[in-house]
């Protein structure tokens, strides 16, 4: 059904309901005034009845009762007509009878209040029924007329609007099939009028839109064009960035070598190969010696240089089917996927080793460097890439502690290892739990023959252990970063003995040994100030000895550290002095306060003419520069007197007595002071 025949059904519809309700309402006004006309006049006919009746009823004269029942009865509209006496007795009835439908209207007949009787009529609505069919006729006529006439004007106006819509309805289906920027014709100024001007408008921006959009379109195939030749360039540029990436993420890019994930990848293929073929292999780690000495003495140019000498001759040394990587600093790796056994690897290692150990020239300076090897070998040593880099990592370990150059991993070095990763766990709960001891070994004034002071030597009094001397935790202290508490630990425990021996009337000077890290801590000497007056000893009961190696591993911030502690009344002196490599000029500037003679050279004094010379040239030095000198290591009366003779002043060592706790020490100084 047309949007046009549902409007003019729908206001016919709602015409029609109208008009059939104001007619019903016309018939039934007309009906009940109908009836109230037909009641009045019923009850002015019971009332004529009854005043013509009144005689006859009163003198009982029945024939003329009924005579004027009978008159009544013709009269128009009246139907029955009935009299009774005062006992209700019926007296005369004429006409048809009566129907529930027909109006009644009863009269008393009374006569100075005393009633005689009643007369009653009936009268028929048939004549009025005639009226309201007629009535009803004209009203449907009426209605007839009225619906065309609303038909005719729903189909004008349906007319009207649909050729507003209809015009909507046709853009519509313009636009649909893609056509912009037609105008459809505008007539009148209704609402319907403004949406088809509003249409118009739409499609003339939409036409705009279809432009702009093809004119995109048309910019956007040129990018596009533009976009692929772009992607192939870049395509090709990512596919040699991958190359590179690829290389870079398998190789150091210092030396070229292949980095740690490459020599996994390459071990693991032998594995794998040496298990589809019985075969051993061997897997080599090597770490320079004195590589970060270079670095701190030349510069980190100057230790690049060394990692690039080294790669080239270790890879010169090596077979083509070997494999040399560089695992991180100054460590490298070496895969030997066929050998014959350890003989032959040893053989390969010792070749390395000496290939290494060759002079280098780097930064204007030759350079010689030794190196620590560690070999494994497949299967006895492992069978899996991680025990087998594992266990090449302790060997070398190992070579490098016990200054071997080269050591084939043996069941005992996995046993001390896992002995250092307890010990690591266990020294920080020894701090804190008090488990460190200090031993004393005094110094003796050798111009007075009387005790000056004394150093004091940590031990770790180990609950499963037992006594573990330094050379057990120290190096361990120092590569795990728990060398400062260790260290200030040892501070705070000597002050307290300083102070316990101040306060028994004996005074007397203690030394502890400071590390190389510690000298790198800028806060160091405020820390120890801290710790002396806590403890409440004055700073010139302390003094700390420091190697002169570890001085040349930062001269700069070791001597600010040095100079920091003399401010604060805190003597320094440089021990083990004549193994380093530190200048005449530095040695004025720092402020120390003494030197002790390194017990390698006062030992074999009474043997090696060279080391006396060694021995009297540092104490003259010492002298020059204004410092006092102590000469340690000292195991018997002769060494003491050739001490005394070259002038030293001091002497330290096993001849006067080995390090004592400290209620030792105190006995044996009661015999000795």
């Amino acid at each position: 059904m047309s949007f046009r025949l549902k409007m003019i059904m729908g206001i016919a519809c709602v015409e029609a309901v109208f008009l059939l309700a104001i007619l019903m309402s016309s018939l039934a006004v007309l009906t009940r005034s109908e009836h109230q006309a037909l009641a009045t006049r019923a009850g002015n006919d019971a009332r004529l009845f009854g005043t013509a009746a009144a005689d006859a009823l009163i003198s009982e004269d029945l024939s003329s009762l009924r005579r004027i029942t009978r008159a009544v009865v013709h009269t128009r509209g009246v139907v029955y007509a009935a009299a009774w006496d005062g006992s209700d007795r019926l007296l005369a009835a004429a006409g048809r009878g009566y129907h529930r439908r027909n109006t009644t209207a009863v009269y008393a007949i009374r006569i100075d209040g005393v009633p005689y009787g009643k007369v009653a009529v009936w009268l028929s609505d048939h004549g009025f029924g005639a009226v309201l069919a007629a009535a009803r006729a004209r009203i449907v006529a009426i209605a007839l007329g009225e619906l065309l006439l609303v038909g005719l004007v729903s189909w004008l106006l349906g007319s009207y609007l649909m050729r507003q819509i209809a015009r909507i309805e046709a853009g519509t289906a313009r636009i649909a099939r893609g056509e912009f920027g037609f105008l459809l014709p505008v007539s009148g100024g209704d609402e319907l009028a403004r949406m088809v001007a509003g249409f118009n408008a739409m499609s003339i921006k939409l036409q705009e839109l279809q432009a702009e959009a093809d004119r995109r379109y048309q910019e956007t195939q040129a990018l596009n064009e533009k976009l692929e030749g772009r992607v192939q360039e870049r395509t090709l540029a990512l596919a040699t960035a991958n190359r590179e990436l690829e290389y870079l993420a398998m190789h150091d890019p210092l030396t070229s070598l292949p980095n740690r994930i490459l020599l996994q990848d390459r071990l693991a293929q032998a594995i794998r190969a040496a298990r589809r073929a019985p075969a051993p292999f061997a897997l080599m780690v090597m770490d320079l010696d004195g590589f970060k000495d270079v670095n701190d003495t030349l510069g980190h140019a100057a230790g690049d240089l060394l990692l690039q000498e080294t790669a080239m001759r270790v890879t010169k040394t090596l077979r083509q089917s070997d494999t040399a990587a560089r695992l991180g600093g100054d460590e490298f790796a070496l895969l030997l996927p066929t050998v014959a056994g350890p003989v032959d690897a040893e053989a390969v290692a010792r070749k390395l080793l000496r290939a290494v150990e060759e002079p280098v020239s780097v930064g204007g300076q030759t350079v010689q460097v030794t190196a620590s090897l560690g070999v494994a070998l497949f299967p006895v040593h492992g069978d899996d890439v991680g025990d087998l880099l594992r266990r090449a990592d302790r060997a070398m370990y190992e070579a490098k502690r016990g200054r071997l150059g080269l050591a084939i991993f043996k069941k005992d070095m996995e046993d001390e290892g896992d002995d250092r990763l307890r010990l690591q766990g266990d020294l920080q709960r020894a701090i804190a739990n008090g488990e460190l001891i200090l031993y004393y070994q005094p110094k003796i004034d050798l111009a007075s023959g009387k005790i000056s002071g004394a150093e004091a030597l940590v031990r770790w009094q180990h609950p499963t252990l037992g006594l573990l001397a330094p050379d057990r935790f120290i190096p361990l202290a120092e590569r795990t970063r728990l060398i400062g508490p260790l260290t200030f630990y040892v501070v705070r425990a000597a002050a307290r003995q300083a102070r316990a021996w101040r306060d028994a009337g004996r005074p007397l000077a203690i030394a502890v040994n400071i590390s190389a890290i510690n000298l790198e801590d800028a806060q160091f000497a405020d820390h120890v100030a801290q710790i002396l007056q806590d403890v409440g000893v004055d700073p010139d009961m302390i003094e700390c000895e420091v190697t002169e190696t570890a001085l040349m591993r930062d001269p700069d911030l070791a001597r600010k550290t040095i100079e920091a502690l003399s401010k604060i009344g805190v003597r320094v002196s440089i021990d083990d002095f004549g193994t380093g490599y530190s200048s005449m000029t530095y040695l004025r500037k720092l402020a120390v306060a003494a030197v002790k003679i390194d017990k390698s050279f006062v030992i074999d004094m009474g043997v090696s003419r060279n080391d006396t010379v060694i021995v009297r040239s540092v104490i003259d030095l010492g002298h020059n520069l204004g410092l006092k000198v102590i000469g340690e290591g000292v195991e018997n009366a002769e060494t003491m007197a050739a001490l005394t003779s070259l002038g030293c002043d001091f002497a330290q060592g096993y001849h006067l007595t080995r390090p004592l706790d400290a209620e030792a020490f105190d006995a044996w100084r009661r015999t000795h002071s």
